[in-house]
C-alpha cells in the first residue's frame, strides 16, 4: 500500500472509469450514483462519469475538481494528515511567521513560548492547547508537540522553479494512532468537521498575512466533503499503523 492516501488527477480519473464501467455492467451502486445526477439518462459516457465524480467531491465540474487537485493535503495514515503551499517571500521572512509569537498570532493563534527544543507553549484557544517545543530548528522546522504524543510541525525548504526562489511550507497535522481511533463516532469525526480544510484557510490566511493579498473565495464547506470522501476511501482501504511508516 502506498503512502499517500488522497486523489490525484491520474486516479481520478480512473474512479471516474471504473464508475462507468461499473454502471455499463449493471452494478447497483454504481447506477444509484449516476441516478443522483443523471436520473433518467439512457446513455452515460466518460464525461458525465467524470462530472458524477467531481460532484460526489463537492465540485461544481470535473475541471473544477483537477484544478484544485494539486493544493490538496494529503492523509499519510489515519492519524497524519499533511499539506503544503508555496510562498513566493524570503526564507527569512517565512521562518519569522512560524517562530515569533507576535507573528503566529496574526495568521493562526495567539501563543506563548521561547525560541529552543523543549521549551513549553500554550496557545490561546479553546479549548486551550499546550505542550512543548518538540523541535526548534532555525529556518528549518518548528514542532508543537502535545501532552498526549501528537504534534504540529512546520517544515520550510527552498524550491529553484525556473530560475527564481520560492519557499515551500509543509505542515504535518499528526494525532496518536490510539487518540484517533478511540475518537467518539471513529476516524471521520476525528479530522472534521473541518480539521483538514481548516488548514486550507489557515494557509490562506498565512498568505494574506505574508503578502496582503485578499483571501480567495474558497467554499470551506465544500472541502470539509471532499475531505470527508478522501477519509472515507481511506477508511475502506484500510490504513496502516504508525509504526509501519517509511522513514
Amino acid at each position: 500500500m502506498t503512502s499517500f492516501h488522497g486523489p490525484n488527477i491520474d486516479n481520478l480519473r480512473k474512479q471516474a472509469k471504473a464508475l462507468l464501467r461499473a454502471w455499463q455492467r449493471g452494478d447497483a451502486e454504481a447506477r444509484d450514483r449516476v441516478a443522483a445526477l443523471f436520473p433518467n439518462a439512457p446513455r452515460f459516457g466518460l464525461q458525465a462519469a467524470q462530472l458524477v465524480l467531481a460532484r460526489e467531491y463537492g465540485f461544481r465540474s470535473w475541471s473544477a475538481l483537477t484544478r484544485f487537485v494539486p493544493r490538496l493535503g494529503r492523509f499519510d495514515d489515519i492519524a497524519t494528515f499533511r499539506v503544503a503551499r508555496e510562498f513566493d517571500v524570503t526564507p527569512e521572512r517565512l521562518w519569522d511567521t512560524l517562530s515569533k509569537p507576535e507573528e503566529i498570532g496574526a495568521w493562526l493563534l495567539p501563543v506563548s513560548f521561547e525560541p529552543r527544543t523543549g521549551a513549553p507553549y500554550a496557545f490561546r484557544s479553546r479549548p486551550a492547547m499546550s505542550g512543548t517545543l518538540g523541535e526548534y530548528s532555525r529556518q528549518r522546522a518548528i514542532r508543537f508537540d502535545s501532552a498526549d504524543g501528537g504534534f504540529w510541525r512546520f517544515a520550510i525548504e527552498p524550491l529553484d522553479v525556473g530560475g527564481a526562489t520560492c519557499i515551500r511550507l509543509t505542515i504535518e497535522d499528526r494525532m496518536t494512532l490510539e487518540s484517533v481511533q478511540r475518537f467518539p463516532g471513529g476516524v471521520a469525526k476525528a479530522w472534521n468537521p473541518g480539521v483538514t480544510a481548516g488548514w486550507h484557510e489557515i494557509l490562506d490566511a498565512l498568505d494574506h498575512h505574508l503578502t496582503g493579498r485578499q483571501l480567495p473565495n474558497i467554499d470551506y464547506p465544500r472541502l470539509c466533503k471532499f475531505y470527508d470522501r478522501v477519509l472515507a476511501q481511506l477508511i475502506g482501504q484500510g490504513s496502516r499503523r504508525l509504526d509501519q511508516r517509511s522513514p
